[in-house]
């Protein structure tokens, strides 16, 4: 399942930089670049051995069934459900997920994807689920990403580096053991947001294989939104049962690609005005988006003014996203935006 930092519509950034032909003003430029690549290969050295830690996933990793109970919280709100993964290779597995008013049953099979799923669009906290899980296993560094610092702090009696991070109006920290190199914490911030605060917590590891694996991952973020993720069981497997990977009746194929490269921008279908006042609104957005970047199918998955909602969703089924591919081969996904004052 692919997923995607939120994409905010709120226009381009650019930054113009000037600069003054003089010895004197282009020496500390030069230093100013050296000391920031010299951080940034730091904190990439950093974050890729905390990854390589975690990363169950990676080629050439022992084939797992991990088995997780969840939790679901959005305010007063609640729901157990049951997360679950059988891996052979990274484009070979069945994931599964169980919950009262939503079931889904991904297959990965070479370059093929086969999905079969109780309802059409994808709930947001399954999306948040998902897009946690997916952190957990692999934490990259974005190359637009600026690495303020990287500094030492004592979080409970446990000494921690962490980088801070920082991209355009979005900050994050990413917080490890300084003794054993496990990730502990990732936070991500919108300054001009508030309600924007992910906060992802990494706990009680446990060894598997060469590696290490938390058994207890949460989320906080959004004002009331929650998941509490207890790892019941994760095993190495010898050999899997002959009908674990065939794919489920009914399911929809579609092409597979485990890190697709992505190129183009959003182009919204009225040259970027939406024709609707968000000052006071706040709505998520969920897409499935065609290999070639059209919409495929749209549904709002949260609304503060459930009137609004159609006349956004007929707005967007006009966008045109970036297209994602692999070996050049364009492949289809899902994202789901934020949108309004508060996002």
């Amino acid at each position: 399942m692919a997923t995607e930092r939120e994409l905010r519509f709120c226009g381009h950034y650019h930054i113009a930089c000037f600069f003054l032909i003089t010895l004197f003003c282009v020496t500390p430029v030069v230093q100013a670049a050296a000391n920031e690549d010299e951080r940034k290969s730091q904190a990439e050295a950093i974050l890729s051995k905390a990854s390589e830690m975690v990363n169950i996933k990676a080629p050439g990793s022992a084939p797992f069934v991990l088995i997780a109970k969840v939790h679901l919280q959005e305010g007063r709100k609640s729901v157990e459900g049951i997360y679950a993964v059988s891996w052979a290779a990274p484009d070979r597995f069945r994931r599964v997920l169980r919950f009262p008013n939503f079931s889904s049953t991904d297959l990965a099979q070479g370059d093929k994807l086969y999905r079969q799923r109780s309802t059409e669009g994808l709930p947001l906290l399954i999306w948040q689920l998902d897009k946690m899980m997916d952190l957990v296993i692999h934490y990259e560094l974005d190359p637009k990403t600026k690495v303020k610092r990287i500094q030492r702090e004592q979080v409970n009696g446990v000494d921690e580096t962490c980088v801070v991070l920082e991209r355009v109006d979005l900050s994050s920290k990413v917080c490890l053991d300084s003794a054993t190199n496990e990730p502990l914490s990732i936070d991500e911030k919108l300054e001009d947001a508030e309600p924007f605060h992910e906060h992802y917590e990494l706990r009680d590891y446990g060894p598997f294989e060469s590696r290490r694996f938390p058994r207890k991952i949460s989320f906080r973020g959004w004002g009331s939104q929650g998941i509490e993720v207890q790892v019941e069981k994760l095993i190495r497997v010898q050999a899997f049962a002959q009908d674990e990977f065939i794919a489920p009746k009914g399911a929809q194929v579609s092409n597979f690609c485990e890190h697709p490269e992505t190129t183009g921008d959003v182009k919204p279908s009225t040259g970027g005005t939406i024709p609707v006042d968000l000052q006071d609104i706040e709505i998520d957005m969920y897409f499935e988006v065609s290999p070639i970047g059209a919409v495929r199918f749209a549904e709002v998955v949260y609304s503060s003014a459930p009137l609004k909602n159609n006349e956004i969703l007929n707005w967007f089924m006009g966008t045109h996203f970036p297209i994602r591919s692999c070996a050049g081969k364009p492949v289809g996904y899902e994202i789901i935006v934020r949108l309004g004052s508060a996002h």
